[in-house]
C-alpha cells in the first residue's frame, strides 16, 4: 500500500474505498503477529520481492489471487535462490516446467540467460493450483489461467483508470508546474526505467530525430534502475534526456498531461499491463507500445500504436515518432479514441464493481471451490526429493493431484 513506490500499491489503494462500500475489509500489508480470520482472502500478487508475504500466505490459505502479471519468476527467485535455497527453486522449476525447467533453472540461478527465460517460464503453477479463483487484468493472463484452474472461476477485469488530480491543468500549466520547456516536444516514458522498457531504443530514436527537431526531449517520469546507464547513453547530447526521479502521483499525472507522446514499450513482457499506460490513455495521449504483448492485445485497433520488437524496432520507432510529431491533428484523433475507450471500459467504479460481484460469488461458493483445490505443501525431510519427483510425474501426466495414499506411502519409506 502507499507510500510504497509501486503501481500495484496505487491500484490496491484506489479500489479500497469502493470495496469497503460492499465488504468489511481488513488490509494486511506485511506478516502480522496473528493473521486475521476472513470469509475470503484476496491476494494482490506481482512479480517482485515485495509480494513475498502475500505469495506465502496464498499457498498457506487458499483465496482469490489477483494476478498483476502472468510470470512470478522473479518473486520465486527472491524467495529461493536469493535466500540461499537454490534447491527449492530448481525443484519448483522441474515441477512446473519439466526437464527444460531443470536445465534453464540452473542457468538462471547462475545469473545467466538474461531477462527472456524468466518471462517464458512463469513459475506460477503452485499458487494457481492452490487458489479458489483468479482475477486477471489482461485477456492474456485469463486465457492461460483458465485451463489450470478449471472448474474454478477466472475473472478478466480490465486494469481500472483513476485520475486523482482536480482540477486538471492544461498541457502548458502542467509543464510550468514541472519546470519543463513549454515549447518542447516531449516523449514521456512513465514509471521506473528498467531494461525491459526498451529505453535504449527510445533514446537512440530521440537522439536521431533531434537532428531534425532539436526541441525534442525524452522524459523519464520516474526513477531509473541503477543497472540502466541512461546518462551515459545521452552523454554526447544531455539536453535530450530529462529524468524526473521518484514522483508523487499528482506530479506523475502532470507529466502524462505535459507529454506529446507516451512511450510504453516493454520486452520481454511478463504478462503485465501498466497502470501508467491506462492513465495515459485516459488523459488522451498517444501511447506507443510493444506489439504482440498483453498490453497491446488488451486494446482494439487504433487505441494504441504498436511497435514491433524485432531488428527493425529502432527504425520503426523513428518513423512512427516522426509522423506523429509532425501531425498534431493525427495525435489528437488517436488520443481522443484512446480516451473514449479508457473511459468506457476502464472506469474505476465499474471495474471494482465487477471485482466485488466476483468476490461475493466466490465467497458464497467457498466450500465447494475449496474441495477443488489441491495445494502442494512444500515437503521436508528425506522423503522430500522422491515426493517432488512423483509430483512432477503427476503433473506431466496431466493429473490434478497425486493418487490417494501415494504421499503417505512415500513418507512411510523414509527412515
Amino acid at each position: 500500500m502507499p507510500p510504497s513506490a509501486s503501481g500495484i500499491a496505487d491500484y490496491a489503494a484506489e479500489q479500497l474505498p469502493l470495496l469497503r462500500e460492499r465488504f468489511d475489509v481488513t488490509v494486511v500489508g506485511a506478516a502480522p503477529a496473528a493473521r486475521p480470520e476472513a470469509d475470503l482472502d484476496l491476494y494482490q500478487l506481482g512479480n517482485s520481492p515485495a509480494h513475498g508475504y502475500a505469495y506465502r500466505a496464498a499457498l498457506e490459505r487458499p483465496g482469490v489471487v489477483l494476478l498483476h502479471e502472468w510470470s512470478l519468476h522473479h518473486l520465486v527467485l527472491s524467495l529461493t535462490v536469493e535466500c540461499g535455497d537454490t534447491g527449492a527453486y530448481l525443484r519448483q522449476m522441474r515441477r512446473d516446467h519439466g526437464e527444460r525447467g531443470t536445465f534453464l533453472g540452473r542457468q538462471v540461478a547462475r545469473a545467466l540467460g538474461g531477462p527472456l527465460w524468466p518471462s517464458l517460464l512463469p513459475l506460477n503453477d503452485r499458487v494457481l493450483r492452490g487458489s479458489l479463483a483468479v482475477v486477471a487484468l489482461t485477456r492474456f493472463v485469463a486465457e492461460r489461467a483458465r485451463p489450470v484452474l478449471a472448474p474454478r472461476p477466472v475473472l478478466h477485469v480490465p486494469h481500472h483508470l483513476a485520475l486523482p488530480l482536480s482540477p486538471w491543468p492544461s498541457r502548458r500549466e502542467a509543464r510550468r508546474a514541472l519546470g519543463l520547456p513549454e515549447e518542447a516536444l516531449l516523449v514521456t516514458a512513465p514509471g521506473l526505467a528498467t531494461v525491459s522498457k526498451r529505453l535504449d531504443v527510445g533514446l537512440r530514436a530521440v537522439l536521431r530525430l533531434r537532428r531534425e527537431r532539436p526541441e525534442l526531449r525524452l522524459v523519464v517520469a520516474g526513477d531509473v534502475d541503477p543497472e540502466l546507464p541512461l546518462d551515459a547513453w545521452a552523454a554526447h547530447d544531455p539536453d535530450a534526456l530529462v529524468v524526473a526521479g521518484r514522483l508523487a502521483l499528482e506530479d506523475f499525472l502532470r507529466h502524462l498531461i505535459a507529454a506529446d507522446l507516451v512511450l510504453s514499450l516493454r520486452f520481454p513482457s511478463y504478462g503485465e499491463i501498466s497502470g501508467g499506460l491506462v492513465r495515459s490513455l485516459g488523459i488522451g495521449r498517444v501511447a506507443l507500445v510493444t506489439a504482440g504483448t498483453p498490453a497491446t492485445e488488451e486494446f482494439p485497433e487504433g487505441v494504441v500504436v504498436p511497435v514491433d520488437p524485432d531488428r527493425s524496432e529502432e527504425e520503426e520507432l523513428v518513423a512512427l515518432l516522426r509522423v506523429l510529431l509532425e501531425d498534431a491533428a493525427l495525435r489528437e484523433r488517436i488520443g481522443a479514441r484512446a480516451r473514449a475507450h479508457a473511459l468506457a471500459h476502464h472506469d474505476l467504479r465499474g471495474c471494482t464493481t465487477r471485482l466485488a460481484d466476483f468476490l461475493a460469488d466466490v465467497a458464497g461458493r467457498r466450500e465447494a471451490l475449496a474441495a477443488e483445490v489441491h495445494p502442494e505443501v512444500e515437503a521436508e525431510g528425506l522423503y522430500a526429493q522422491p515426493l517432488d519427483e512423483v509430483r512432477f510425474a503427476a503433473h506431466d501426466l496431466g493429473l490434478a493431484q497425486l493418487p490417494p495414499g501415494v504421499e503417505e506411502h512415500l513418507r512411510s519409506l523414509a527412515p
